[in-house]
């Protein structure tokens, strides 16, 4: 089937093992990609009754059929597994180029299983994986433990890691990934911790083939057209903190470590109030137009 590569690439990191598995086409059709493939795969990996901080616990990460296609905003790639902030099916979403770093290795998505025996990062590619010693990495940021990882293995990988959080397995700690990107809620950064993980690195060069090419294109067009229209505006000009101030008004703005619906010292850091002492640029997740992100800095 053009647009996935049609395998899982599932590594046990207890046993230092790794293979490729076919994926059904009938699964694939079913379940299309992303949090669908990997609700499928948990479902068949992951025990009745697993602790979600447990070796049994797989970390799934998995890419849909558009990711590495022309198309705006497709490279987004989830992380799922048993939450061990719910006790229950948990997914974490992320958009970057660590999505297309992914699935050029050849995989649609891949399972993590086990527990390593001390700390390890992962260097996968289209032909290998590597297990890695990290004990040197340990304590160390997410975003130093980037920097570190492509000083040892290339500037032009991706690289998705946990820090301090992660490592000590708070149960809503999130994964780092291609420079401050976050796979955040449901705790996977914690999932990730508890198999002794500090990262995976990903670098490969294998493609999917696309059966239209000249349909995709139009596609394509049309919604770069439609990025750039009147219902993304808000967030092409201010952001993704548009929506703070109908949350507020609606009571689902959570503040207080959850204690509170709303946020009464709100107008303090509306868009409004910020954009007026900073420095405000654009910023985009890889392959999108709209450019949500907006990076400030303080005069001075």
């Amino acid at each position: 089937m053009n647009g996935y590569h049609g395998k899982v690439l599932v590594i046990d990191l207890g046993i230092k093992t790794w293979r490729r598995v076919e994926i059904p086409e009938n699964v694939l059709r079913s379940y299309i990609g992303g949090t669908g493939l990997a609700a499928w795969l948990l479902y068949q990996l992951c025990p009745e009754g697993a602790d979600p901080l447990g070796a049994d616990n797989p970390l799934i990460f998995s890419t849909s059929p558009l990711v590495d296609t022309k198309l705006t905003t497709s490279s987004k790639f989830a992380v799922t597994s048993k939450s061990p902030l719910t006790g229950y099916i948990g997914d974490s979403m992320s958009s970057s180029k660590i999505a297309v770093s992914m699935k050029r290795t050849g995989c649609d998505a891949v399972v993590i299983r086990g527990q390593a025996t001390e700390w390890t990062y992962l260097v996968v590619s289209d032909e290998d994986v590597d297990f890695c010693s990290a004990k040197d990495m340990v304590g160390l940021s997410n975003t130093d433990t980037e920097t570190k990882l492509k000083q040892l293995v290339g500037s032009g990988v991706s690289v998705a890691c946990i820090g301090p959080a992660g490592e000590s397995l708070v149960r809503y700690s999130t994964i780092s990934n291609d420079g401050g990107r976050q796979a955040g809620r449901t705790g996977t950064g914690a999932v990730m911790g508890s198999k002794n993980l500090k990262a995976i690195v990903f670098e490969g060069n294998k493609k999917v083939e696309i059966s239209d090419n000249e349909t995709l294109d139009d596609i394509r067009v049309d919604l770069i057209k439609k990025s750039l229209g009147f219902a993304t505006a808000k967030y092409r000009d201010t952001g993704t903190i548009a929506n703070a101030s109908v949350f507020n008004r609606l009571g689902s703005l959570p503040s207080n470590n959850f204690k509170s619906a709303s946020f009464k010292d709100l107008n303090e850091i509306t868009a409004e109030t910020i954009y007026q002492k900073t420095d405000v640029r654009s910023a985009h997740c890889a392959n999108c137009t709209i450019g949500c992100e907006k990076l400030i800095t303080e005069p001075g």
